[in-house]
């Protein structure tokens, strides 16, 4: 087709200036070095993984461990445990671990008790109603955005509006991603103007891209049209590499696109997972605009995003309680903490600064989560 090649031979040359690259993922894990143990362990989101390995590099107590699968070992000594895969994950890890109960296990450990292991969770959505309390902090420290990702070499349309509900009874279904992932539209038409099958794809369970974008088209998991599918909970969110049919499409958080754009210039390890796939843009806004310098750089006006946060016991933030821990304070509290202050690596990372919010520990709060 002479659009698509068209369309290849403009990814070629933006890769060539290093806007866009596409290629295979970069071994190894942005975990610390084995037998090295870090006093703040954390673990959780993929989303997030990266630009917080970023931060351990300029703040030494840091540990990050990334999501996926395998095992870890967070402490000299301690248990081998299985490694939480996304921000709900990393939410239920580190409850087990707190254990106020004496009781609490993470069933996802494998049997093992984590109790004690982990100081931090990252999380790229926002504490859930459906576990009140106080217990944890959500502690936000920067700003992503999440829009589309497709097969570069398909037709499939490029700027696509949100949708709302308000556009649910309309006939014919309007072409947005709302109804899209309702499955009340199924097929676009490529240039020759044959009808292509949608394959509308959602992250694994429990990762907070997920639910965030679920959310974001006003839909939860019960209203998920019966053709959207995670392929078994195989689907790694802000990963290509099942976005391989020219029907294809899932949600990317666009800070993490840049991260593994920029992954030959970065401190630390990050895995370039974006394979054939391109952003698309949400009723005509651009995903990444030019940055001062040359890159491209995570668009603030982006209409789908949200903040993404460091989750710690709230008792060890506040001063004057017995498991107040002033080391695990200094990292992630307040707009002077080490975390806020490393401003530069988490836009290198290709996320946007939250000024006076970050390090907030007064907002966003929720109780365990089992």
């Amino acid at each position: 087709m002479k659009a698509r090649n068209k369309r290849i031979g403009v990814i070629a040359a933006a890769a060539a200036i290093g806007a866009l690259v596409f290629g295979v993922a970069s071994p190894g894990l942005a975990d610390p070095a084995g037998g090295t143990f870090k006093p703040i362990v954390g673990v959780g989101s993929d989303t997030t993984q990266d630009v917080v390995g970023g931060l351990a590099s300029v703040i030494p107590e840091i540990g990050s461990y990334n999501a996926g699968g395998g095992t870890i070992q967070v402490s000299d000594g301690g248990p081998t445990f299985n490694r939480p895969n996304g921000s709900t994950a990393g939410v239920q890890a580190l409850s087990a671990s707190v254990n106020d109960t004496g009781t609490r296990t993470w069933p996802a450990s494998g049997g093992v008790s984590i109790t004690g292991q982990i100081d931090f969770a990252r999380s790229s959505s926002a504490p859930s109603g459906s576990f009140p309390g106080t217990q944890l902090t959500f502690i936000p420290f920067a700003r992503d955005a999440v829009t589309f990702a497709v097969n570069a070499a398909s037709d499939f349309p490029r700027d696509i509006p949100l949708g709302s509900s308000a556009q649910d009874s309309i006939s014919p279904a309007p072409f947005t991603l709302r109804n899209i992932y309702r499955c009340t539209v199924t097929t676009y038409l490529d240039e020759d103007l044959n009808p292509v099958t949608i394959r509308p794809l959602i992250p694994q369970s429990g990762s907070g891209t997920r639910s965030f974008w679920i959310g974001a088209l006003g839909l939860t998991e019960g209203t998920l049209g019966g053709c959207v599918t995670d392929l078994g909970n195989t689907v790694q969110e802000h990963s290509g590499a099942q976005v391989t049919g020219p029907g294809d499409i899932v949600p990317f958080s666009i800070a993490q696109y840049i991260a593994q754009g920029n992954y030959s210039t970065l401190p630390t390890t990050v895995a370039e997972r974006r394979f054939q796939v391109e952003l698309g843009r949400i009723g005509t806004v651009k995903p990444v605009i030019p940055s001062v310098g040359g890159g491209v750089e995570l668009n603030g006006d982006f209409p789908v995003s949200r903040l993404v946060f460091n989750v710690v016991e709230t008792a060890r933030i506040t001063e004057g309680d017995p498991k107040y821990d002033a080391q695990l304070a200094a990292a992630f509290v307040g707009t002077g903490s080490d975390v806020c202050q490393a401003s530069s690596t988490i836009v290198q990372y290709g996320f946007g600064t939250i000024g006076a919010l970050c390090g907030n520990t007064t907002t966003y709060k929720q109780g365990f989560r089992y």
